[in-house]
């Protein structure tokens, strides 16, 4: 343990721009100290902010494989393709046949409209 020592009053006056000097120094180099902290500190959040970023990649990768691979096997195992194309023709022939009935009624928009228009040239 260090001892204290006495100063008297003129040593004191003396050493008080001395100390306001120590002052300055001391605190530019506190001020040191903590910068490079700072910067390690921004060095291990910046690697960890990376390690991360690169981790969630990695799983969205992960899952966007899963996704597709399983999309693929069923496609392959279950396709539809021909059901789905004879569903959508028997679909149509049958909206075709049910338009061509509505528009040869007498009363039919579509018959209105020719006559208006024969009516008016003619």
């Amino acid at each position: 343990m260090v001892k204290k020592k006495i100063i008297t009053k003129e040593k004191l006056d003396e050493m008080k721009g001395f100390e306001e000097i120590m002052d300055l120094v001391v605190n530019e180099h506190e001020k040191i100290e903590v910068e490079k902290k700072q910067r390690e500190s921004d060095k291990i959040n910046d690697s960890y902010h990376l390690y991360n970023f690169l981790e969630d990649e990695a799983s969205r990768l992960e899952k966007l494989s899963k996704f597709f691979g399983t999309k693929i096997n069923n496609f392959k195992n279950f396709n539809q393709t021909k059901h789905i194309l004879k569903k959508q023709s028997q679909q149509k022939t049958l909206t075709k046949s049910d338009l061509a009935e509505y528009e040869m009624k007498k009363n039919s928009p579509l018959n209105i409209q020719l006559g208006k228009l024969f009516n008016s040239l003619f």
